[in-house]
């Protein structure tokens, strides 16, 4: 009563059976398909065609404890991916003995596309099971597909498996069967000396058990040490960065502080220069201004003593001349710019007022002929 019965009905999904004719229609079909498209299926004699194949899968109790509710699909699923999704076609789920297992319904249908893009199928189990080499390549591949499913699985086959019975056929195929006497006297032979090898680990069990105890507490403490030190490390490394980044900024600095008194050097070099310039150019245009501060007035004494020489107002003459020179200038000027230069003058005459002397008569009527601190504004405006 607690076994389980499923099948593929026909839309290609399982569904749990009702009744035992669910599980032969869903064989049924599944053989009507392969001769409608070409399978020759023997039925007799000794030859018949095997049509449908039991496939035997069992897992430890301890992975369908970890996997209760999936560990039967994904054998299902695995399955599928290997043999055909299609000829999967119905599976039981035995629970009435010492381990849970599932019983598979094969179909060993092959299909092929031919050149015309028809199917053409045959029923063949030897195509799928060749020798028992490829039989231990499938176990191989199932117990890969899941392992990575989080299956804990060995992946080595049982010695055992090498050793199954059988017969060649005519075409040289590879039947397996069964095992002989004497490889079940092996097989006995070998559980015994397992269960001698249980009795002795389980002794080993408790020893083990302490000395796995002392490993963890070791590695433990050796994972804790490890931290510290990897937290010293870091801390080391990040005192190094910042050492070599400070020592990187006080060089530029420096660098920077040698160029700037370097420049301030050749700026101090270059400013002696200029003043010793600056000086032989003052003491040049210093000569020059005084000679021409003084050139009015010199002059003006020329022009009196020519005059006095040849009994004639030269200087009269000139100044009447620069009178009239001046006042057309004037007249030709506009307001604005008229003002703008006597403002101009005005100035001028201030910031020079008391630079020469005031009381030489060379000054006192001297028109603005070159320069002049006490004319009248109006010989010239």
């Amino acid at each position: 009563m607690l076994n389980e019965s499923y099948f593929k009905d026909t839309g290609g999904n399982w569904r749990g059976t009702d009744k035992p004719q669910d599980m032969l229609d869903a064989i049924n079909r599944r053989i009507d398909y392969a001769r409608e498209h070409g399978a020759r299926i023997a039925c007799k004699g000794q030859n018949d065609t095997v049509i449908v194949r039991p496939l035997v899968v069992q897992l430890d109790e301890e992975n369908i404890s970890k996997h209760p509710k999936t560990w039967m699909w994904d054998v299902i699923s695995e399955t599928e991916a290997m043999f055909g999704k299609d000829n999967i076609v119905g599976f039981s789920l035995h629970r009435d003995e010492t381990n849970e297992h599932l019983h598979i319904a094969f179909i060993p249908c092959v299909e092929k596309q031919t050149d015309n893009g028809t199917v053409k199928c045959a029923i063949s189990q030897t195509h799928y099971f060749r020798n028992p080499k490829s039989l231990a390549g499938m176990h191989r591949r199932l117990r890969k597909a899941l392992v990575s499913k989080g299956y804990d699985i060995d992946m080595e086959n049982k010695p055992i498996e090498e050793h199954l019975a059988g017969y060649t056929d005519k075409d040289g195929n590879w039947h397996q069967q069964g095992l002989t006497p004497d490889q079940l006297k092996e097989l006995e032979n070998r559980q015994l000396e397992l269960k001698i090898g249980e009795i002795q680990m389980n002794i080993r069990k408790s020893e083990l058990d302490k000395l796995e105890a002392t490993m963890r507490d070791v590695q433990s403490k050796a994972k804790e040490t490890q931290e510290k030190l990897d937290a010293e490390r870091e801390k080391l490394e990040l005192q190094q960065s910042i050492l070599a980044t400070d020592r990187q900024n006080v060089q530029e600095q420096l660098n920077a502080l040698l160029e700037e008194k370097e420049n301030v050097n050749k700026m101090k070099k270059d400013a002696e220069n200029m003043m010793e310039q600056a000086s032989a150019t003052a003491a040049v245009c210093g000569q020059i201004l005084d000679d021409e501060k003084h050139l009015n007035a010199k002059f003006l004494e020329f022009l009196d003593k020519e005059g006095a020489k040849r009994n004639k107002d030269f200087r009269g003459f000139v100044e009447r001349l620069y009178k009239m020179f001046m006042k057309q200038r004037k007249d030709s000027m506009s307001p604005w710019a008229l003002e703008l230069m006597r403002e101009h003058q005005k100035q001028r005459i201030q910031r020079e007022q008391g630079q020469f002397p005031t009381n030489t008569s060379a000054y006192d009527n001297s028109p603005f002929i070159i320069d002049n601190n006490n004319g009248d504004m109006d010989l010239m405006f």
